[in-house]
């Protein structure tokens, strides 16, 4: 083996040194090749997978859009009509029971099919209040006004729940912006 390492010409020696740095920047070459084409790849994916996550989040905005547009007019209809429950004294009038049935109308058949566990909780409460004012005798002052500061504290309950519950313009914001955080451009 020893005589491998003796070398006689200076010739052979520049040979072998050429030869070992040919080696070495091939290797350098194809080590550095896959690196940049690995790099390459790992940003591809990582662009793809943003791409569909903005799709995903546009399709959730789009599907979702028709529900919290119908959860958002029951909601306020829903308002409107204990307001007009807290509001008017004789339970007896024509428009206190046409709010009455429409409130049973918004609580028993529409709302349970968007309604927040917030709203559905001041909605029932409302409800025990409306049936409570309507046990009350019309010429008992004290008692309906005591009524009516009783539902103004529910119906303030319910729309801060409606507040909380219906929060598309904050949602929609939270989803731009993410959406934008994740954008290639970013």
């Amino acid at each position: 083996m020893l005589h491998l390492l003796q070398i006689q010409s200076p010739a052979a020696v520049t040979a072998i040194i050429s030869a070992c740095v040919t080696l070495l920047v091939a290797l350098l070459g194809i080590f550095g090749n896959w690196y940049i084409a690995n790099q390459n790849r790992k940003k591809e994916l990582l662009i793809k997978s943003k791409e569909i996550e903005q799709k995903e989040y546009q399709f959730l905005l789009e599907n979702l859009k028709s529900f919290w547009e119908q959860q958002g007019r029951l909601y306020s209809e829903a308002l409107k009509v204990v307001t007009k429950l807290t509001f008017i004294d004789d339970t007896r009038s024509e428009e206190f029971l046409t709010a009455n049935a429409r409130f049973l109308e918004l609580y028993y058949g529409e709302l349970p099919t968007c309604e927040s566990g917030e709203v559905e909780d001041a909605m029932a409460d409302l409800l025990k209040a409306i049936d409570g004012k309507k046990q009350l005798d019309t010429t008992d002052k004290a008692g309906i006004k005591d009524m009516k500061d009783t539902m103004q504290g529910l119906l303030l309950r319910l729309s801060m729940a409606v507040r909380t519950s219906s929060l598309l313009v904050e949602y929609s914001e939270q989803l731009r912006q993410k959406i934008q955080s994740n954008s290639p451009a970013a």
